[in-house]
């Protein structure tokens, strides 16, 4: 009898393990915004960009299996990722709500969200109350910080709308601002009809840093902290840096593409209005460079 005991206790054991680790082996899934260029965007039906080729790298290099999936929109992807269809996302500003399912790794480059508003309407923006009165409109699902998320609730008329749509909206004089994050404002202007139809306030709104997010009851939600090591890593020897520069052009020139696609029966472009475009993008992308230091939290004359 109790050698009947032992052999069913070593097949149960045995049954346990195994099972174990096919689910330790099951691939997690990860996603992110796929309207958040250079840091993520969809390209062919897939998500590329900065916060993919970090998260996809980090879980190489832990053998961790993964796939990286597309599920929609950005309130979608955070919809889903609380429903437990998503385990890591690539990127990630942290708030109170999205801290109650999700864990966050260490911040890995900041971002500003600024003012962008149609050439010719400028308003004084020397802090958020210049933006009570009037329409503004953003994308859907988006979050840019505690206490700036929670003035736009109190105080602003902000609608949430398809990134595309919120930049037609303010193309048609329907709102009076966009709120974006600076380099997504930087290199969609050249879909606003050139970066001579928008002016971009100054200061910005907030600054922001960007995380990797893990779901809190997933099982990567343990190695957490490797993660952080390596892109702790990453960070010290410049590869976010050099990476992110790298995205941003690439980006830059597929919007100048499109936009020269869909201006196809306009006259050729002169070599001046070349040399023109040319020289805006070595301005958007030196201002670029001058954000990315190690900073968070609101700017002292935007509070």
């Amino acid at each position: 009898m109790k050698r009947l005991q032992l052999l069913f206790l070593i097949i149960f054991s045995a049954t346990f393990m195994i099972s174990t680790a096919a689910v330790s082996q099951e691939p997690v899934v990860v996603s992110g915004n796929p309207n958040a260029p250079p840091i993520v965007w969809e390209e062919r039906q897939e998500l590329v960009g900065l916060g993919p080729d970090i998260a996809t790298g980090i879980l190489k290099e832990l053998n961790i299996t993964y796939n990286l999936r597309r599920f929609g929109n950005w309130e979608n992807v955070q919809v889903k990722t609380k429903n437990g269809a998503i385990d890591m996302l690539v990127s990630a500003y942290r708030n109170k709500e999205r801290e109650q399912y999700l864990s966050f790794s260490i911040p890995y480059l900041s971002q500003p969200t600024v003012i962008v508003v149609e050439k010719g309407k400028e308003f004084s923006f020397s802090s958020w109350d210049a933006l009570k009165g009037k329409k503004g409109v953003t994308n859907v699902g988006e979050s840019y910080g505690q206490k700036f998320d929670e003035f736009i609730k109190q105080h602003l008329d902000v609608s949430y709308f398809q990134f595309e749509r919120a930049v037609e909206l303010l193309n048609l004089g329907e709102v009076d601002y966009l709120v974006v994050d600076l380099y997504t404002a930087l290199i969609y202007a050249r879909l606003l009809q050139g970066e001579d139809a928008i002016t971009i306030l100054e200061p910005p709104v907030t600054v922001q840093n960007f995380h990797l997010a893990v779901r809190k009851d997933s099982p990567l939600a343990s190695r957490l902290p490797e993660i952080n090591e390596k892109l702790k890593a990453r960070i010290e020897r410049g590869e976010i840096s050099k990476t992110f520069l790298a995205y941003f052009d690439k980006w830059k020139q597929l919007v100048d593409n499109r936009a020269q696609y869909f201006n196809k029966n306009k006259s050729t472009r002169s070599a001046e209005q070349k040399a023109y475009l040319k020289e805006q993008d070595e301005m958007a992308r030196q201002r670029v460079l001058g954000t990315m230091v190690d900073r968070e939290g609101l700017p002292d004359s935007a509070q």
